[in-house]
């Protein structure tokens, strides 16, 4: 039974850190996708920004 006890200790130690890690971790956004498609949006948007913008022709110093 005494060699068992042993096997105690790395078993709390993988318990305890299941524990730390469901109760430390960050929380999980629902909204990633929201996040995606209005980075693409305002990306679409610059994109159209650029490409209307007017060109001026580079000057020599």
């Amino acid at each position: 039974m005494d060699p068992l006890t042993w096997l105690l200790i790395p078993l709390a130690t993988a318990i305890m850190a299941a524990l730390w890690g469901c109760c430390s971790g960050r929380s999980r956004r629902t909204d990633d996708w929201a996040d995606v498609q209005r980075y693409d949006r305002l990306r679409a948007a610059l994109a159209r920004a650029s490409a209307s913008a007017p060109t001026t022709p580079a000057t020599p110093c």
